[in-house]
């Protein structure tokens, strides 16, 4: 894939993630994920939005581990 068509891959999962329920959640933000990377390595740049989209969704899957955990 081009640059132009990882961004516009990246576009499109942003905004699948903003309308997804909580199941969907995990493997659209490991996709969203992947394509950053892909951007990166092929010397691209990814805009800040989609940076904060990848760290938060991070931060709720962190969170969501320890919702499991026994106290």
């Amino acid at each position: 894939m081009t640059l132009t068509e990882l961004l516009t891959h990246a576009q499109g999962l942003e905004t699948q993630l903003r309308s997804s329920g909580a199941n969907d959640r995990y493997e659209l933000h490991q996709q969203l994920h992947r394509t950053l990377v892909k951007i990166e390595h092929q010397g691209g740049h990814v805009p800040a939005r989609l940076k904060r989209l990848d760290l938060d969704l991070l931060d709720e899957e962190i969170e969501d581990s320890f919702d499991n955990m026994p106290v």
